[in-house]
């Protein structure tokens, strides 16, 4: 008489369970799995798993990701660090030659290259896709992006903004989703005066943030009845594709010979006004409610501080110093009671900014491997 066939796991835990344990492993181990067998590759390829993976799976103390370039002689390289602690925990170079990074969301990095086409990078399964080209590309001198992940539509969107600087032409807006993998023109109008001159549109190089379920830009524009300029926020509903504007505080606006960004300080709308070797962080309590703009805390630097890199979900702010022909990071922590705490990384690169990323399983499908992109490109070098 035969023996009977060994015990499987599935035999002893429900399938639903199965699942809650995949669900909270990290990335690396959820891709050895799927080799193990075919209903785990099934559970841990589908959409559902990889939603639920990006809503319980580790965090790690969230992931803090920066870019940097190597004097421009190199490619274009990433450092993921351990946010409270800075520890390094990985390094890696971006698939595309002299691409720049716009936007990070959840496990996905927005990728724009000097030419062609955006292109969506997943660093933790080394995937990439290539995106198709935009609906307007034509006739606009500059353009903007914003780049998110929508939890209720479980689903990843750009929101790419096209205008001419120091022109009266009114930009135009357009919208890709994921799931389509398609572009979508926005008729909704961008709410600027007929006659304003636009300077600039954006965040001054950092991510596009993302809060109440909109993307935000600072706007930069000069009327004809507005011989100082204007500045404010513009928002973009992702829900109903609707654009509003959000006043900046007043104050604020006083800081001629700075520079103004847009982020999230400690789950807060935040504006960073740089000057003087000082920041002042501005925190909007009431999101939407202007009057509720407060000065949280204004943080000064030593001289050799070139620049304001972004903040840490703890709330530490990252900073860039030049040290003779290098640069160095550092991350200044704003609580009073820790005030003291700097940590600095040092490098010969030139950072361009800071945010946050964790590990996920986007972009398993309907994508190449980083590995098919490399053996283009050296099979185009022979």
């Amino acid at each position: 008489m035969e023996d009977p066939p060994p015990p499987t796991l599935n035999s002893y835990i429900p399938e639903d369970i199965v699942l809650e344990i995949l669900a909270r492993l990290p990335v690396k181990s959820l891709l050895s799995f799927r080799r193990a067998c075919k209903s785990w590759n099934s559970i841990i390829s589908s959409p559902y798993f990889i939603a639920t993976h990006l809503k319980y799976g580790p965090r790690r103390g969230y992931y803090l990701l920066y870019q940097t370039m190597f004097h421009q002689i190199h490619e274009p390289s990433c450092t993921v660090v351990c946010d409270r602690t800075y520890d390094r925990i990985s390094d890696f170079e971006l698939p595309f030659v002299h691409a720049g990074i716009v936007g990070s969301s959840n496990g996905l990095l927005c990728v724009e290259p000097p030419y062609g086409y955006l292109s969506l990078w997943n660093p933790s399964i080394a995937r990439f896709k290539i995106l198709p080209a935009p609906c307007l590309a034509r006739g606009y001198t500059s353009v903007t992006y914003g780049f998110t992940y929508v939890s209720e539509e479980n689903d990843f969107k750009i929101v790419r903004i096209s205008y001419s600087e120091f022109t009266t032409t009114l930009p135009r807006a357009q919208v890709y989703t994921l799931s389509s993998n398609s572009w979508r023109r926005i008729d909704e109008p961008i709410p600027l005066k007929p006659d304003a001159l636009i300077y600039n549109i954006g965040c001054n190089h950092l991510p596009c943030p993302c809060i109440a379920g909109a993307l935000h830009w600072i706007v930069r524009s000069k009327g004809s009845d507005d011989w100082r300029g204007n500045k404010k926020i513009l928002s973009f509903d992702l829900r109903d594709e609707k654009f509003g504007e959000i006043a900046l505080p007043n104050s604020y606006l006083c800081y001629d010979d700075g520079w103004e960004y847009l982020g999230l300080f400690k789950g807060k709308l935040a504006s960073f006004s740089f000057a003087n070797c000082r920041i002042g962080i501005w925190v909007m309590t009431d999101y939407g409610m202007a009057e509720s703009w407060t000065l949280l805390r204004t943080v000064e630097f030593e001289p050799g501080v070139v620049d304001f890199r972004g903040c840490t979900d703890g709330g530490a702010v990252v900073i860039a110093r030049m040290c003779r022909e290098f640069c160095t990071l550092s991350f200044i922590e704003t609580e009073e009671a820790s005030h003291d705490r700097v940590r600095i990384i040092n490098g010969g690169d030139l950072l361009v900014f800071a945010a946050p990323f964790v590990e996920s399983l986007a972009l398993q499908d309907g994508s190449e491997s980083v590995q098919s992109l490399h053996d283009l490109i050296k099979e185009a070098r022979i």
